[in-house]
């Protein structure tokens, strides 16, 4: 039998809320006195952040894949990875904030990466729930 996703559904919209919240605040010019909010830890914050997000979305969407131009992606992180690219667009026009391509990479190796830890991770369970 199949575990459920419910509880990785309730994390993900936790933390898309929790991730939102974050981006209002610096949206509104108050993480000024942040220091992790200021280059070059906001680098580290992009991919951790958006690392976490992308592990718990793709667990949330059920593992699911779409085909695009011939390739599987899987749904969770490529439905984040175009959240992320709006998102640094979104920041073009603020006044409060820079849009940076440095940003969307270390974003989207975040996005890459834990989605990767998580594949060697359901790996390593399934493994052992077998052997």
């Amino acid at each position: 039998m199949k575990p459920s996703n419910k509880p990785w559904i309730i994390a993900s919209v936790v933390y898309l809320l929790f991730i939102l919240s974050v981006m209002l605040v610096a949206d509104l010019g108050l993480l000024v006195n942040f220091s992790l909010a200021r280059p070059p830890y906001d680098k580290l914050g992009h991919f951790i952040l958006y690392g976490i997000a992308s592990f718990l979305f793709h667990r949330a969407s059920g593992k699911k894949t779409i085909k695009l131009f011939n390739y599987k992606m899987p749904i969770g992180p490529a439905i984040f990875t175009v959240f992320t690219a709006a998102e640094e667009l979104l920041q073009a026009i603020l006044p409060n904030r820079s849009a940076s391509i440095e940003d969307f990479l270390f974003s989207f190796a975040g996005i890459v990466i834990f989605y990767g830890i998580g594949e060697i991770w359901d790996r390593k369970k399934a493994k052992k729930s077998v052997g």
